[in-house]
């Protein structure tokens, strides 16, 4: 059983308030209880991870269990090398119950301030004052929608991705996905499989690598690469990056790239890419917006559609922290030596580093670094 948390008295000031309860959050937690420091976690849902639980059904995590366990704890013997949703909030849970991680449930976060020195963070619940603050608080609550010419006159299903649970009701019905991370991909994949006539409309093209070669994540090479040198690095992961590609009219559809330094995250695994060429799901270009019942493309071209499914991502959930959260170009918090505020002392961001080690793998190295930092400080 997890352990009743009790809550900081009001004139109480921790070592350490973490907002957010996923992976990041409970990670921080675990590496600072094991430095003797207090802490919290005000988690808005009512189990850790809980908005992994609002995630589609069938989602299962991209990178292998073994680099994606967080500090201290592995996946259970048994637990599928690609961990499915289940799977990770049994792992979440577990590791709550084992490190008596102190999550406390239903204390959403709504603003940050500073005064004389100390956090305070207020919630639906009081104010918690802290002389550190850690966001955790992910990406998967705060979606981005593009804003089309139109938008407000389509009379189908329009929704972004983070709504989706399953497919049950689409069959025979004409969807569009507009994006191809993984989530689009998948998303429209499974849309295909139960019977809906699917067209993906696709901007940019995409990086696609097998999930596993020879057995073994793909995830475990980008970790093996990471380790040499920059220009290596380059030259291999354009190399894997060939393995396929979104193809359009039988030629791959370049990848665009500016002058951003945001993470190029591949495509991974193949199923779109052999749906695209099984005919069982359309390729579209671009959309530049909406009708009534359908959607205009950069080609010129119009059609009809009864849903349209947004994949078209995220951005840091910081909203609640005001002026404190400084936004770099990818939308994620700017901040030095990882994972400290650029600006303020003693705040810290976890969950915004990735790369071809994988997200999970990246928060259990930068929970170690946040913890160096708070009890260091």
């Amino acid at each position: 059983m997890r352990p009743t948390v009790p809550r900081p008295q009001a004139d109480q000031t921790i070592d350490a308030v973490i907002v957010g309860g996923g992976p990041g959050g409970l990670a921080v937690a675990q590496q600072l209880g094991a430095r003797g420091f207090s802490s919290i976690i005000l988690e808005k849902g009512t189990f850790p991870g809980w908005m992994w639980a609002q995630t589609y059904d069938s989602l299962c995590l991209h990178t292998g269990k073994h680099l994606s366990a967080l500090p201290g704890m592995p996946f259970a013997k048994g637990t599928n090398l690609f961990p499915s949703r289940a799977e990770f909030l049994s792992y979440l849970e577990s590791y709550t119950e084992r490190f008596s991680l102190p999550l406390t449930t239903g204390v959403e976060a709504r603003a940050l301030k500073r005064r004389d020195g100390v956090w305070q963070v207020e919630t639906n619940e009081g104010t918690y004052a802290a002389r550190a603050v850690v966001a955790a608080s992910g990406i998967m609550s705060s979606p981005v929608l593009p804003n089309l010419p139109g938008m407000e006159t389509f009379k189908g299903e329009l929704i972004h991705s983070s709504l989706y649970r399953r497919p049950e009701g689409y069959a025979r019905k004409r969807v569009l996905v507009v994006g191809i991370g993984n989530s689009g991909a998948e998303i429209a994949v499974e849309f295909a499989c139960a019977g809906a006539r699917v067209a993906v409309s696709v901007r940019s093209g995409a990086n696609v690598v097998p999930r596993s070669v020879a057995g073994l994540p793909t995830q475990y090479l980008g970790w093996g690469i990471s380790w040499l040198p920059r220009g290596a690095q380059l030259r291999l992961t354009r190399l894997f990056g060939l393995f396929g590609a979104i193809v359009r009219g039988g030629n791959p559809i370049p990848r665009k790239r500016g002058q951003s330094n945001c993470p190029d995250v591949p495509l991974i695994g193949l199923k779109l890419t052999n749906a695209i060429q099984s005919g069982s799901i359309a390729l579209l270009p671009g959309i530049v917006g909406l009708t009534a019942d359908g959607a205009n493309f950069a080609d010129g071209s119009k059609h009809g559609f009864a849903s349209i499914v947004f994949a078209t991502g995220y951005r840091a959930a910081v909203e609640w922290m005001g002026s404190y959260a400084e936004r770099d170009e990818c939308g994620f918090a700017k901040r030095r030596d990882r994972v400290r505020s650029m600006t303020y002392p003693d705040l810290y961001f976890i969950g915004h580093n990735y790369d071809g080690r994988g997200g999970l793998y990246n928060i259990a190295v930068d929970a170690k670094r946040i913890a160096r930092h708070i009890v260091g400080g």
